[in-house]
Formats: C-alpha cells, sequence, structure tokens
C-alpha cells in the first residue's frame, strides 16, 4: 500500500522543483511584537513574493508536475484570487494555457492582478455566488476538455508547495543560532498548516503550531472532532 503521509523529504523536493522562480523571503524580526509578547518574534514575508502570497509555491508545483503530454490541454483552476494569481503567474512562465474561474465577489484590483499575472496565458471565467459554486463549474469544465485541474489547497502537490514556507523558516532561523519554538500559520483551505505541519513534524518535531481561522468559520477543530468536513448552520456576519 502506498503511504500517503507527506514528509519533509517531499517538501525538499518541492522546494528544489521552485526555486528556479522562487527565491526564499525574509525572515525578519519584529521587534514591536516581540516587545509585546516578550518572546523573538519574526515575521515570514510572503507579502514579498511577485503575487503577494505564499500561494505561488503550491501552484508552481503542481504545475511543474503535470506531465508534458497534459499540458496542451491546458491547466483549469478555481480561485477566491491569491491562488488564481500564483496559477496565472505559472502559465506565463511556463506557457500553459490556463482557464481561471473566480466567484463573482473577487474584487476588481485581484481579477486585474490575474490578467496581469497570466498576460495572453489565462482566460478568466467570473461565475458563482461563493467558491463552491466557482469551484464546480471549474470541475465541470475541466472534465468536458480533459484539462488538468490545479487544486487551491486540498491536493499533495499544493501542499507540499505551500510546506517550502516551513523549510525555509527553519534553515533560517538554524542560521541564526536558533530553533522554532512556535509558528502561527493562518488557516482557510488549510494547505499551508498542512504543508508545514507535515514539515516541522520530521525536521522540528519540539514545533508547537498553532493555526488561526476567521472568527465565524467552520473550523478545524471542528472539523476534527467531527471526523471530516463540517457545515456551520449560521456564519457570524
Amino acid at each position: 500500500m502506498t503511504d500517503s503521509t507527506i514528509h519533509a523529504s517531499d517538501i525538499q523536493q518541492a522546494q528544489a522543483r521552485i526555486s528556479s522562480e522562487i527565491a526564499p523571503t525574509p525572515l525578519q524580526y519584529c521587534a514591536r511584537l516581540s516587545a509585546e509578547t516578550g518572546c523573538e518574534v519574526y515575521l515570514k514575508r510572503e507579502d514579498l513574493q511577485d503575487v503577494r502570497s505564499y500561494k505561488i509555491r503550491g501552484a508552481l508545483n503542481g504545475m511543474s508536475n503535470v506531465p508534458q503530454e497534459e499540458r496542451g490541454r491546458g491547466i483549469v483552476t478555481a480561485s477566491a484570487g491569491n491562488h488564481a494569481q500564483g496559477v496565472a503567474y505559472a502559465c506565463r512562465t511556463m506557457g500553459i494555457a490556463g482557464k481561471i474561474f473566480v466567484p463573482e465577489p473577487t474584487p476588481m484590483q485581484k481579477r486585474d492582478r490575474i490578467l496581469v499575472h497570466g498576460g495572453d496565458q489565462v482566460e478568466l471565467v467570473v461565475v458563482g455566488a461563493n467558491f463552491d459554486e466557482t469551484a464546480a463549474a471549474a470541475h465541470a469544465d475541466a472534465a468536458e476538455r480533459d484539462a488538468t485541474f490545479i487544486e487551491p489547497f486540498d491536493a499533495r502537490d499544493t501542499i507540499t508547495g505551500q510546506g517550502t514556507v516551513a523549510a525555509e523558516v527553519v534553515a533560517q532561523l538554524s542560521a541564526k543560532g536558533k530553533s522554532l519554538d512556535t509558528i502561527v500559520v493562518p488557516v482557510g483551505g488549510g494547505g499551508l498548516i498542512s504543508g508545514i505541519t507535515s514539515y516541522v513534524a520530521d525536521m522540528a518535531p519540539q514545533t508547537r503550531v498553532v493555526g488561526m481561522e476567521p472568527e465565524g468559520a467552520a473550523s478545524l477543530r471542528a472539523a476534527f472532532d467531527h471526523g471530516g468536513p463540517v457545515t456551520l448552520e449560521e456564519v457570524d456576519p
């Protein structure tokens, strides 16, 4: 039986795969938060990526693993904006045609950035009142055209790509003679925290991982308690 667990070695392979496009982002000491908490706090500056977020890591890793014979059929993705920008960037730099679906509430600024990053390699489709509706339309389109779907979070390639953030953090702290005690990770779809947890479990097992979710979200803790995804009856305004 194939082991589906993601290990640090898988993330290191992803790091090597995307290194030609992704330079390590700074790990910046934050004096204000350090003074407030009594701890040494560092910020991982993923906002300095070309697409302004870590999402480019998973997008590039996923697209790099698309077999050459499948690339001609193009790729499809669904995103609220940040993953879409990463995919669009990869489409342009790798010369792969992409069809990118975003929900109707996606801000015009993000729509414009997707088109800037993708250039003439991408087609933008605005459909659906929320991400689930958009994702359903995108999956249907990919199936109809036999195109490859690049998942925004729930896929091995995406998770290992996002996990390269942790690989950089551990290495950057080690270069300063320090170890990673606690890492605080934003949680949306869960791709980033899955990759980070997978890496530190092997390479820094003493590290505490803290996930931060939006108030009113269908929480990760609730999903753990339930044993699978949960649906909220109502969401805080």
